[in-house]
């Protein structure tokens, strides 16, 4: 019998482990039960067995938290970041811009001051949340008014928490949903001074020296987070029996976003109250960053090193600092289309509405991009442009494999339809593939044996009324062109001047846009055959001289027919699923189901014409 004196150690299942030692154990004498199910020497091995699995999945899981790309846990997530000068993104609190206004009273004070902290109220869904203003807002009277305009509001709960500097003190904020961005380090000589220093937020190690007064945060273990400062080399440290006091906000996330009916509840100012009119809805409230999130972002912004020169340096500060982004594309004037030199070209969809505000576009571009930029690159915002793809499903199933309705199908194809709106489409990145759509019907249910899909592309444009304009498409992806009127392209109905009638813009086949309407037998009357042009090949359009008086329809949209099923993006560009024109239905398929008879009554559906 051959001898076997080496035992393996590349195997971490159970069973293979085991056998591993009975073949060892096979090239000695001593021992001679080993093999024996029930046997002493067997339990021994399986419990060796068992130590050796053990002890090397708990090493693997262990390595694998080492490491960012491996890492779950996040604890372990939030540690290697720290490495590489990453802080989590904390919760955010919703913000607001309002324009108050109060009646000046006959005796006309000078300047009115609204003081900061005053709250204002607010409700969604009957809750009711409070918004704060943060800082004092001075105004003087101006047509027998009081106005403050533009003033920012957060929402959140204010709270303070205190500690005394000593020795091996830890400084935890000890609540969750706290929001960073409001929180200021108050550091007193004792606790009855009315005098103070304001810390701030250590940016860069680079700008502190022995005397800045500064501090630094990092996330713990359970999601709060602990506020630490300077040695006294890197940083002013605090003295022993310093009065520190944080003060901050603590977030209801994302719940209050979408507010815009507010009531002052503050002190009365002049001895009154303030209308409010809110110049948008509430936006920005957020949850803390998510471990997925962290994982992508911190290796991108320790690329950037801090300042923005590259377009992923942009995109990681943004994805940084400005929680609502959900998808961001950036590009060079170089690569723009016509080029545009010495610019930076930035577009942003937020997670809770379609394009930023310009209140948000300040924002990023004063207080983020500013302080990291290239002085001779100037940043300038685009916001999306959106091709909703209208769908139109018609499922074949076999009722003999399901007890599920016509409807209850629908839904489920509705759903599986949504679900890869969410995960492949809206941002800048996404493309709609069409097999791959049909596919995820073919596979929402066992009874869908096949379908039939068809799409079309909606582009809306916000019309300018009572003036000559020129409206310009590039769809990056080819026009469908076909010798039948309007089968390519066709507009919704909109009003002109000096006409009651409905009209609509096609394409004739040939390249050019023309304008027409129906009159009253439905009869088409072409009023200008060349209003614009297409170019098929490249997916290009331009109405020229169209003047808007209102609209007939609830939108300004183009309904074009790809040539391919496959929509691409590009630049500024969003593909994502038209929800209000998904169209589905379901039909029962007796040739699945096995009759002989049933292909000639078989419901034949049309992929041809897609208007």
């Amino acid at each position: 019998m051959a001898q076997n004196k080496r035992i393996k150690v590349n195997e971490l299942d159970f069973d293979t482990i085991k056998d591993n030692f009975k073949n060892f154990l096979r090239g000695q004498e001593q021992f001679q039960d080993y093999d024996f199910e029930g046997s002493s020497f067997n339990i021994l091995l399986d419990v060796l067995a068992y130590n050796t699995h053990y002890n090397a999945l708990y090493t693997n899981l262990a390595v694998n938290e080492m490491f960012l790309d491996s890492a779950s846990k996040r604890s372990s997530v939030v540690s290697i970041a720290k490495m590489l000068g990453y802080v989590p993104n904390s919760a955010s609190c919703a913000k607001v811009f309002v324009n108050a206004t109060i009646t000046a009273p006959t005796y006309n004070t000078d300047v009115v001051t609204l003081p900061a902290g005053q709250p204002f109220l607010t409700s969604i869904d009957g809750v009711s949340y409070t918004f704060y203003n943060t800082s004092d807002v001075t105004t003087v009277a101006a047509g027998g008014f009081y106005t403050f305009n533009n003033v920012e509001l957060i929402e959140g709960v204010p709270l303070v928490y205190s500690y005394y500097a000593k020795p091996g003190q830890r400084y935890v904020i000890p609540n969750a949903n706290v929001d960073l961005d409001t929180l200021k380090v108050k550091v007193r000589d004792t606790a009855t001074d009315d005098s103070f220093i304001v810390y701030v937020k250590a940016e860069s190690l680079t700008s502190l020296d022995a005397n800045t007064k500064a501090y630094f945060v990092k996330e713990l273990d359970d999601g709060l987070f602990e506020i630490y400062f300077g040695d006294g080399v890197v940083g002013y440290a605090p003295q022993e029996g310093n009065y520190i006091t944080f003060e901050y906000y603590v977030s209801s996330l994302d719940a209050p976003n979408g507010a815009n009916t507010f009531s002052y509840a503050g002190t009365a100012i002049l001895g009154s109250g303030l209308t409010v009119i809110a110049t948008g809805p509430a936006f920005g409230g957020a949850e803390p960053e998510t471990t997925e999130s962290i994982k992508y972002n911190a290796p991108k912004l320790f690329a950037a090193q801090n300042r923005a020169v590259t377009t992923e340096d942009y995109k990681s500060l943004i994805f940084k600092n400005f929680k609502q982004a959900q998808s961001i594309v950036v590009w060079g004037g170089e690569d723009n289309d016509p080029p545009v030199y010495g610019k930076t070209f930035i577009c942003i969809k937020p997670t809770d509405t379609n394009k930023l505000t310009n209140a948000q576009k300040d924002f990023i571009k004063n207080n983020i991009i500013a302080p990291k930029s290239i002085v001779s690159i100037t940043p300038e915002f685009v916001d999306p442009e959106y091709f909703n793809v209208q769908i139109n499903v018609t499922a074949y199933y076999n009722a003999k494999i399901s007890d599920k309705t016509p409807a209850q199908l629908e839904t489920i194809i509705r759903d599986a339809i949504y679900s890869y709106d969410d995960t492949y489409l809206q941002s800048f990145d996404g493309i709609f593939r069409y097999s791959q759509l049909v596919g995820i019907i073919d596979g929402a249910d066992q009874a869908i044996v096949n379908n039939t899909t068809k799409i079309l592309v909606r582009r809306e444009f916000t019309p300018r009324y009572n003036t000559s304009s020129e409206y310009k498409l590039n769809m990056i992806n080819p026009i469908y062109r076909s010798s039948i009127p309007d089968e390519a392209i066709l507009t919704t109905g909109f009003y002109i001047p000096d006409s009651p009638n409905i009209h609509y813009i096609d394409d004739d086949g040939i390249g050019n846009l023309r304008l027409f309407y129906f009159d009253a037998n439905q009869n088409k009357y072409i009023v200008n055959p060349t209003i614009g042009s297409v170019d098929y090949a490249k997916g290009t359009l331009v109405v020229r001289n169209l003047t808007i008086t209102s609209m007939a329809a609830s939108k300004f949209e183009f309904i074009l027919t790809p040539e391919s099923y496959d929509v691409v993006t590009a630049y500024n560009q969003i593909v994502q699923v038209d929800r209000q024109y998904l169209q589905v239905s379901v039909i029962n398929d007796a040739t699945a189901a096995g009759s002989n008879q049933a292909g000639k009554n078989y419901i034949f559906t049309s992929i041809r014409s897609a208007q």
